[in-house]
């Protein structure tokens, strides 16, 4: 019998958040996702008996893990949180009433009651510094306690006698519970790396890396990649060559493996995916076998959208030596990524397997499919960190007499799925198949002419350097040289800590100078990100007034929309990319008898819209048209916008969402990972004067 092998690979990864100058630590991220995934997406596929997946753990995350796995790590937050209430001044107030109601609202903060009452308390304020100033003592012990227990995965919800004491207490905390939630939680982060590795001993799970320290490891080799891949791309005039620093990254990595795992890594998830002939040749000389990327790079490279293609195995061959590549099945990845969260489980799972039997159905020969994703980001926005979804999914994948899941070691030697030679690959990235996310706008560029510009300054002075301050630049170039920076440039991505992220950035260059006993140069001190992309964008503008639109598939005149509520769908999200998404923007309104849509982006005629109603099983669906479509409970027209008008008792005071299809496959969901409730969005009286 055919068989199909499934391949998963969860992308684990953080960039380097502490500045070495001062040793702290300035933003949490790998301690929050290690109390709620690094532990709980192995313990998921470990309590399924033969499930199998890679798990691609990042060096920068990796040494971070290891610096929290002390009670007394020097993090920002967390040496906030320590701290007793009282000792707290104004600003760290600020600071802590700011980001201790980062996390997600619906499945985090909601089943929290207590959690919830503090929320709905700091939404009756204008800015951090007045909800500081409302939350008294006790007010503030709680909500530390509950932002932490809120973070905490299944696992530690369910087997961790402190957080379950805690959670079952629900309020009322005391100093003392706080201290011993957090160094609970400290014990639990030095189980992490033990963990994974015993499962790789068991062949339950395979480990793979990426360069050091997350870097777009081809714009580094040669910066030109960024125009071949895409020749519109803009790359910036510079002097110089980062090509020893790419070879550094690779180094450092495959020996930091070796110290972690005791052994050499077989495959690298290369950061972003990103992948050039000459990078891959490096990869291989270093004992390399396998390497992953994204679809788009295989089809660039055949020169024809071949989906059948990514089921095989690919052999990349060089004048001495070969690399298996793994080319990633980019909607069923994004399915995971983005649109299950907002189905019910089961429906979720049924679809994933539907769309897997197409595949095995289709092919006459044993295949395998490569899903590969964010191992951290998205669970959030799933019920329950995803613990329902992956106990499904696992076990119908464990059930299915037709599919396996495989390791990707396993998989490259597997002769069962036939092989297709390479001679030679298109550079690019897991995002449309270019490296435009990270070079090609003004702020990017500018963040690598100030790379390149430091860099000709060190080297002019190296020579005369001690070799200990050489060691800690080096250290410096390698975290700047870091994909994330780069992410948040630019209009790509928006998240409320893009100033950070900049100042991050521009921080590890500054320390080089200081290193090197220089006064910095000034416009290192200047943010790189202009006015127009910091931190003032918002994913949703409720609306202000009653709106009555004539509904044509075109904004008729400048008034019909003013006034109404407007998501911007690019800022819903900080980590996850969605460029591939057709609508960008919506607004919305009301009247007394119906609600307005306007959705702004690429709605092609014949593509369906469908509003799904989140607590019932019902949908309204509506087929793009060019000509004003009437019903008696819905009127639309789709142009250069597509308009529409429902009965307003149809969905008012009833959670949905959007879904975009087109030829029987999703093309977006809407919100991604929120829903609408209009009737709670009706505040217009706050907004009416005389």
């Amino acid at each position: 019998m055919k068989k199909t092998t499934l391949n998963f690979l969860w992308h684990m990864h953080q960039p380097y958040y502490r500045d070495d100058q001062s040793g702290e630590i300035i933003m949490p991220w790998v301690f929050l996702h290690a109390i709620k995934d690094y532990y709980d997406m192995p313990w998921y596929l470990e309590r399924i008996p033969g499930v199998k997946a890679t798990f691609n753990l990042v060096p920068s995350l990796l040494v971070q893990l290891k610096a929290y796995e002390s009670f007394d790590v020097p993090d920002k937050l967390l040496s906030a949180l320590r701290k007793e209430v009282d000792a707290l001044d104004d600003e760290e107030k600020n600071y802590l009433a700011r980001h201790l109601f980062f996390a997600n609202v619906e499945h985090m903060i909601k089943p929290l009651a207590r959690y919830d009452s503090l929320y709905e308390k700091k939404m009756l304020f204008a800015d951090d510094a007045e909800v500081a100033q409302a939350f008294d003592h006790q007010e503030w012990l709680d909500l530390q306690v509950l932002y932490l227990l809120a973070w905490c995965g299944v696992y530690l919800r369910t087997h961790n006698e402190v957080v379950r004491r805690l959670l079952d207490k629900g309020a009322l905390f005391t100093q003392e519970e706080k201290i011993d939630l957090l160094r609970t939680l400290a014990d639990f982060i030095k189980t992490i790396i033990p963990y994974y590795q015993k499962l790789a001993q068991k062949g339950r799970i395979e480990i793979s890396t990426t360069p050091f320290n997350h870097p777009i490891t081809p714009l580094l080799l040669d910066i030109e990649n960024g125009k071949r891949a895409n020749p519109q791309t803009q790359i910036p005039t510079v002097q110089g060559s980062l090509h020893e620093d790419a070879l550094e990254q690779i180094d450092r990595a495959i020996a930091y493996y070796h110290k972690v795992f005791g052994t050499d890594p077989v495959g690298f998830w290369p950061a972003e995916g990103a992948v050039s002939y000459d990078f891959l040749e490096i990869l291989q000389r270093h004992g390399v076998k396998w390497a992953a990327t994204d679809e788009e790079i295989l089809y660039k490279t055949l020169k024809k959208h071949d989906k059948n293609a990514i089921y095989r195995r690919n052999i990349l061959h060089f004048s001495e030596g070969e690399i298996a590549l793994f080319f990633r099945d980019h909607a069923l990845s994004d399915l995971i990524g983005f649109t299950y969260s907002g189905w019910d489980a089961t429906r979720a799972v049924e679809d994933f397997l539907h769309r897997l039997e197409q595949i095995h159905q289709s092919s006459e020969t044993d295949t395998m499919v490569n899903v590969i994703l964010d191992g951290e980001n998205a669970w959030e926005y799933y019920p329950n960190n995803a613990d329902t979804f992956f106990r499904q999914l696992y076990t119908k994948l464990a059930e299915t007499p037709w599919l396996e899941t495989g390791l990707m070691s396993e998989s490259m030697q597997n002769d069962r799925i036939p092989q297709t030679d390479l001679q030679f690959l298109e550079p690019g990235s897991w995002i449309g198949g270019n490296f435009n996310i990270w070079i090609g706008h003004p702020e990017k560029n500018r963040a690598w002419e100030l790379i390149y510009r430091t860099k000709a300054d060190y080297d002019a002075v190296a020579g005369k350097l001690d070799p200990q301050v050489k060691r800690q630049i080096r250290k410096e170039f390698l975290v700047a040289e870091s994909s994330d920076w780069f992410w948040w440039y630019g209009d790509d991505h928006h998240t409320d800590e893009k100033d950070t992220f900049d100042m991050l950035f521009r921080k590890h260059l500054i320390n080089i100078y200081h290193l090197m006993n220089r006064m910095p140069p000034q416009d290192l001190f200047t943010p790189i990100i202009s006015k127009e992309h910091r931190s003032t964008h918002r994913f949703l503008h409720e609306p202000i007034s009653m709106i009555s639109p004539q509904i044509d598939g075109r904004i008729s005149n400048f008034f019909e929309w003013i006034g109404a509520g407007e998501m911007h769908f690019a800022y819903e999200l900080s980590a996850m990319n969605t460029q591939n998404f057709p609508v960008e923007k919506m607004r919305f309104g009301w009247d007394r008898e119906y609600c307005y849509f306007a959705l702004e982006g690429e709605i092609f005629s014949g593509s369906e819209v469908e509003i799904i109603l989140e607590t019932e099983d019902r949908e309204f669906r509506f087929i793009s048209s060019e000509t004003l479509q009437k019903t008696r409970e819905s009127a639309f027209c789709s142009g250069k916008i597509f308009e529409l008008a429902i009965e307003k008792e149809r969905i008012w005071n009833r959670p949905f969402r959007f879904q975009i299809e087109k030829a029987g496959s999703i093309v977006q969901q809407l919100p991604l990972y929120s829903k609408i409730e209009l009737a709670k969005m009706d505040h217009l009286e706050r907004y009416w004067f005389i």
